[in-house]
C-alpha cells in the first residue's frame, strides 16, 4: 500500500553505510549515497539506502513522465514561479502539488521533508481549495478551480480499500529548482470527496471574473494559518486525511 516516500541526501561515503538497499548491491568506495523511507518497503524514517543510479529511479516514481529530483528544475521549460502553492490535478489521478518560495528555510524544507502531513478540502462558492500543513507550518492553501483546466474533466471516483500518490515539491519560485520533495497517498473516502468537489464546481456558471472575486473573498476570511485552521475544525470528517494514511476511513 502507498503511505510516504522521500528521498534524502546526497550523503558523503560512511564505513557504516555499505549496501545500496533498493538495487542490492555494494556501494562503491568513496560512493555517494542518499536515505529513502518508503514503509511499503520496510524502510521507516529513511532507514533504506540508495545509490546515485537507484535513488534516480526512486525519484523518477514521484511522476511517470518526468523524472523529478532535489536540485534539479521543477519543469525544465521554466525558471521562474509565482510565489504560493499551485495544485495540479489530472484525468489519470496524478496530483501534484507546488510550493513555490524564493528562498525556502531549512524549517520549512524540513517540513515537507520530515513533517507529518494533513489535508483538507473545501468548496468555497465557484473555487475549490487544497487545505494542507508539513509538521509545524503554518496551515495553507491552494486554489484549484476544473474550469481553468484547457480539456473538461474526466475523473472518475476510485474503488474504496485503494490509495492514490500525491507528490509534493517545494520548489525555489526564482530559479526553479526543487528544494524538496515527498511522495504521500490520499485514501480513496478522500480523493472520492475532491472528485466530487470537482464535478460540481464543473457545473457553475462560470467567469474568470466571478472565479478572482471568489477567491478574494476567501482570502479576506481566511487571511492566514490560524483562520485556515479554524476553518479545517468545521470540515466533515470525509473532507480531511493524514497524508500516507493506510485505512480508507475518516477519523
Amino acid at each position: 500500500m502507498d503511505t510516504v516516500v522521500t528521498v534524502s541526501g546526497p550523503f558523503a561515503a560512511s564505513p557504516t553505510v555499505r549496501r545500496c538497499d533498493v538495487g542490492q548491491h555494494p556501494l562503491q568506495p568513496g560512493e555517494q549515497w542518499w536515505r529513502i523511507t518508503d514503509p511499503s518497503r520496510g524502510w521507516a524514517n529513511g532507514h533504506g539506502v540508495a545509490c546515485a543510479t537507484h535513488h534516480a529511479q526512486v525519484e523518477a516514481t514521484f511522476s511517470d513522465g518526468h523524472a523529478y529530483r532535489v536540485g534539479g528544475l521543477f519543469n525544465d521549460e521554466r525558471i521562474r514561479w509565482p510565489q504560493g502553492p499551485h495544485l495540479w490535478i489530472d484525468d489519470d489521478h496524478q496530483i501534484r502539488l507546488g510550493i513555490f518560495l524564493t528562498r525556502p528555510s531549512r524549517q520549512e524544507i524540513a517540513a515537507v521533508q520530515t513533517g507529518k502531513a494533513r489535508f483538507g478540502w473545501t468548496e468555497q462558492g465557484v473555487n475549490g481549495f487544497l487545505l494542507f500543513r508539513y509538521g509545524d507550518s503554518p496551515w495553507n492553501d491552494a486554489p484549484f478551480n476544473p474550469q481553468r483546466l484547457t480539456t473538461p474533466s474526466t475523473l472518475q471516483p476510485l474503488p474504496r480499500g485503494t490509495h492514490t500518490r500525491v507528490a509534493t515539491f517545494l520548489v525555489h519560485a526564482d530559479t526553479g529548482r526543487i528544494a524538496a520533495m515527498r511522495m504521500f497517498s490520499w485514501p480513496a473516502y478522500f480523493l472520492n470527496h475532491v472528485i466530487a468537489s470537482i464535478h460540481r464546481l464543473a457545473e457553475h456558471p462560470y467567469t474568470e471574473l466571478a472565479a478572482h472575486a471568489a477567491q478574494l473573498d476567501f482570502y479576506r476570511r481566511y487571511p492566514d494559518g490560524p483562520s485556515l485552521h479554524r476553518l479545517v475544525r468545521t470540515l466533515p470528517p470525509e473532507a480531511v486525511c493524514l497524508g500516507g494514511q493506510r485505512d480508507d476511513r475518516p477519523h
